[in-house]
């Protein structure tokens, strides 16, 4: 019997020929990555433990991505000085406040790769399946593998998404993931699973609109989540690795999943999950006409270029609603560029937008409070009650063009009104 793709990739960590689900491995991850929030607390647990240096510090990534600035009163300016000068001592890769998210700054710099095994203190950074790399969440417990080099973990179960069809007008991957979610979030089918999308779809899927299905993909209650490596994405990983030669990676013939599920994308429409919960996403046609107070676009879900390059189709030329306040934050300080070099910051500017600096920013409430009563909706990740402000404020979730639509109507709006 053979090894799916998330197999193969815990098999070569853990140097042994062969692993199934459920079994305890050692593993040596290829990089670790951690992020500013809770970097007192684990170095707090470096210093109890006695130990000062870490085992591989040229495998450990450190990125400052929540709090993208120290304002007076808050603790983070702390945390951003004592994380940058922990990494230059060590030798680990650093990258401050306005650099973007650790899933960007993982791909966009060619940490992850094809095969890779990654060790994070986030399932979202599942984006680096995009280009074959394997992300395992341990919350603390990365700075056991940064300490020792290895770690044991389970060997996720695999199952299987298969994409058939083609995304209609107005309809984006954001919008099949939050159908994704609305099947399986309540249950616990996807749990400790690793999700192998497949099928003829993936091909009419560009590399962000794939990130996005990964980003999103935890919060269905898989582990983690792996795209197929066709030529674009291999394309891409030899860019950014500048490496010529790359291997390659795919699922055996014979590999074994629990389950395969199969969604036609020429059958969704636009999507919006109403708080307080994940599993609640409804078609837009329920909601229009709500009122909306702010907008938001940004987070690991949705801060890519094709992501600003959506909305700034729907705003150009326009003028957003005078009572509605629309934040639009790029994914890292590359896209941040390129947005500018192409126009697309000026179109959204123009239009009534504030571009905030890269990072989480409004997705965990760092920036953008919603007073009680106010209603947003978002491109986040989260829309439980009090996660972006007062808890009697409401979070609503949807795609880059139909929150763009919404901030220019004031109220809940149909993005395929809008569209051509």
């Amino acid at each position: 019997m053979g090894m799916t793709m998330a197999e193969k990739i815990v098999a070569r960590a853990a140097g042994l020929p062969l692993v199934r689900p459920g079994e305890y491995v050692t593993v040596t991850p290829d990089y670790t990555v951690c992020q500013e929030i809770s970097w007192s607390a684990r170095k707090a647990i470096m210093q109890r433990a006695g130990c000062s240096k870490l085992a591989r510090p040229e495998r450990v990534v450190m990125v400052v991505d929540h709090t993208t600035s120290a304002g007076m009163g808050t603790p983070y300016y702390q945390a951003h000085r004592e994380m940058r000068d922990f990494a230059t001592e060590q030798g680990a890769h650093f990258f401050g406040a306005g650099s973007g998210l650790r899933h960007h700054m993982m791909t966009e710099n060619g940490f992850a790769r094809p095969g890779a095994l990654v060790f994070s203190d986030e399932p979202n950074i599942a984006t680096v399946g995009v280009v074959g790399a394997l992300n395992i969440a341990m919350s603390s417990e990365v700075v056991v593998t940064q300490l020792s080099e290895s770690n044991w973990m389970m060997v996720p179960r695999s199952v299987r998404i298969r994409l058939e069809g083609a995304l209609p007008r107005g309809v984006m991957a954001r919008d099949l993931v939050q159908c994704i979610i609305r099947d399986y979030a309540e249950g616990d089918r996807l749990a400790q699973a690793c999700i192998e999308y497949c099928g003829s779809a993936i091909a009419g899927l560009s590399l962000d609109e794939r990130q996005s299905l990964l980003a999103c993909s935890y919060h269905a209650g898989a582990d983690t989540a792996l795209m197929p490596l066709d030529d674009l994405a291999m394309a891409y990983a030899r860019a950014r690795t500048g490496e010529a030669e790359l291997p390659g990676l795919e699922a055996d013939p014979d590999a074994q999943y629990d389950f395969e599920a199969v969604y036609d994308l020429s059958r969704l429409e636009p999507m919006i999950t109403p708080p307080p919960a994940l599993h609640l996403a409804r078609p837009v046609t329920e909601f229009i006409g709500q009122h909306i107070d702010q907008a938001c676009i940004g987070t690991c879900a949705n801060s890519r270029m094709e992501d600003l390059r959506a909305a700034a189709s729907v705003l150009r030329g326009k003028k957003i609603a005078g009572h509605v306040t629309l934040y639009v934050t790029p994914g890292s300080r590359e896209i941040y560029a390129q947005a500018s070099r192409e126009g697309v910051l000026a179109d959204l500017t123009e239009a009534g937008a504030t571009i905030l600096a890269p990072g989480c920013t409004t997705c965990w409430g760092y920036e953008g409070f919603l007073n009680a009563g106010e209603v947003q909706i978002s491109t986040h990740q989260m829309n439980y009650n009090g996660r972006h402000g007062h808890q009697d404020a409401r979070a609503y979730l949807a795609s880059p063009l139909t929150v763009a639509a919404s901030a220019l109507r004031g109220v809940m709006t149909d993005p395929r009104s809008l569209t051509g």
